[in-house]
């Protein structure tokens, strides 16, 4: 068993060796931090090189096509180079957001980056104004070089801190205290994000048991428990870790002090995980009164606020309508298919459960026989393994016979679910949101049920980008509670975005299958 490994002894460095290795390793530490930063700039200037030049090509080719009113003539790129005190509001404002320091999540990075990028735009606006200086720029070219950089500067950061970390600038040691379920989850997460860069040096544990033990892998690197909790600062000198991350939600309070207050001078960075499992983390946000040392956390349900809402559903529609407009072409190609291939109504509906307990007409494109019911019991009654397959997820993964030919690409690709743009525009449905269940899976969604109808169901959601095919009901209605109490309309753009590279590589990601109750010869087809 790979959990009674034994971490080889020449893995565990002598106290004599690191001492030695100490004082070069703050010296390799410093230079590496700098090499980082100098990139990060570098490539920084580039992406807004790059956006600017594009800024003002679309500014000469493109805006004039839209509005015959307004000249193709503009400013050129050599002008901008001059007044180059313009894009020093960018930079200025990507290091006042810690990005030039600071080590975040990717999904996190991104939404700094914008916060970024709007501050320097206004910025540019208002010093444009206050020197009477509108003259020198043109603004449609400044808000398009803005625009661009939304994209350009988490792509150029991304490579090139996937270069940096290749070349082994971008990593930095973190040690683990804890061998515990939450120190595997935080060690996958830390190996799995891919601008991070933490590289763990190990674990530490008090557990006598466990000294040399096994615990994961990082990269392709075995991890191993090094020590006790108190050998914590040696094992920084001996490892070269500069962060810790304390992954002991039980550990007492009268324990967890003291440590992280010896180790605080130590470390640049020290991560805690509290035993706070499962609450929201998308709106928490940290407060307390600083007189009595106390540390209070807020909790903010956002979809229970009326102009979150309104925000959420105006966001639906206008994008939405863009949507609906640009896959129109596809709709008609698709309806031709179907009815080429088997015949019959080409979109199918059904009743679902949506907003406050409201039923609703669902659409889809028609995917299955017209006879699916009846082909679908005779599969789960000679087919005892799909019978509980179908029982534990709803959903017939790997062969569903009820499928048409055209419906296996349908579904293959989500293509079946365009017809719920109407749903959306219509507002019973989201296109970010909770599964539409059917009326007779209430008992199933159990009590995250109020929960559940608490958000307009979605054409996608955070199920759906975390695991599909792979998760059963119950695992799916927890993803999905989970997803509305952690509402933000960052969240959303975060989950289309996946839902966006899920179905573009969907061949490689996923099955055709979707799932449904056990019909009864008595029901209508049951296409879910």
């Amino acid at each position: 068993m790979s959990s009674a490994r034994i971490a080889p002894e020449r893995l565990i460095p002598s106290p004599n060796e690191g001492a030695v290795r100490s004082p070069r390793s703050r010296s390799r530490n410093s230079f590496r931090q700098s090499i980082c930063v100098f990139s990060l700039i570098f490539s920084d200037v580039l992406s807004i090189a790059i956006a600017l030049r594009v800024g003002i090509f679309l500014r000469a080719h493109l805006v004039p096509r839209v509005d015959f009113h307004i000249s193709p003539a503009t400013l050129p790129f050599s002008h901008y180079l001059d007044n180059v005190w313009l894009w020093l509001f960018f930079l200025i404002f990507l290091g006042v957001e810690g990005l030039y320091t600071q080590r975040r999540t990717l999904w996190n990075e991104v939404a700094h980056l914008a916060k970024a990028v709007t501050l320097a735009l206004t910025a540019v606006f208002a010093a444009t104004s206050l020197a009477q200086w509108e003259s020198d720029v043109s603004r449609t070219t400044i808000v398009l070089t803005a625009a661009i950089l939304l994209i350009v500067l988490p792509t150029t950061r991304y490579w090139t801190k996937r270069g940096l970390r290749a070349a082994g600038f971008w990593r930095k040691r973190i040690l683990i205290l804890g061998a515990t379920d939450t120190a595997r989850l935080a060690m996958h997460g830390l190996a799995s994000d891919p601008v991070l860069g933490y590289e763990i040096a190990g674990v530490l544990d008090d557990d006598p048991m466990t000294k040399g033990k096994y615990v994961g892998t990082w990269g392709n690197k075995p991890v191993f428990v090094l020590d006790n909790l108190a050998s914590a600062s040696e094992q920084m000198n001996l490892t070269g870790a500069r962060d810790i991350l304390i992954a002991m939600p039980d550990l007492e309070e009268r324990k967890l002090l003291p440590l992280v207050h010896d180790l605080q001078h130590a470390c640049e960075s020290i991560y805690v995980v509290p035993q706070l499992w499962g609450l929201p983390m998308m709106n928490l946000r940290v407060d307390g009164f600083l007189r009595e040392r106390l540390m209070m956390l807020k909790l903010s349900n956002n979809l229970a606020k009326p102009w979150n809402n309104w925000l959420k559903r105006l966001f639906d529609i206008v994008l939405g309508t863009m949507s609906g407009l640009l896959v129109l072409p596809l709709c008609l190609v698709v309806a031709v298919l179907i009815k080429i291939d088997s015949g019959g109504p080409i979109l199918f509906v059904q009743e679902r459960l949506g907003y406050k307990d409201k039923v609703f007409r669902c659409f889809k494109f028609r995917t299955m026989c017209l006879n699916g019911d009846e082909m679908l019991i005779r599969h789960l009654a000679l087919n005892p393994d799909a019978a509980d397959e179908w029982h534990k997820y709803a959903k017939l993964r790997a062969h569903d016979p009820r499928l048409t030919r055209i419906g296996r690409f349908l579904r293959l690709w989500s293509l079946d679910e365009l017809p719920q743009l109407w749903n959306v525009l219509k507002g019973d449905m989201s296109l970010v949101g909770p599964r539409p269940y059917l009326p007779q899976e209430r008992t199933r969604i159990g009590m995250e049920l109020p929960t559940i109808l608490s958000s307009r169901p979605g054409m996608t959601g955070f199920w759906q980008v975390n695991g599909r095919n792979q998760l059963t009901l119950e695992d799916r209605v927890q993803l999905e509670a989970w997803y509305i109490r952690n509402w933000t309309i960052w969240f959303d753009c975060i989950i289309l975005a996946k839902t966006f590279k899920a179905v573009l590589f969907a061949w490689t990601t996923q099955s055709p299958a979707r799932s449904g109750p056990i019909p009864t010869s008595t029901r209508k087809p049951q296409e879910t």
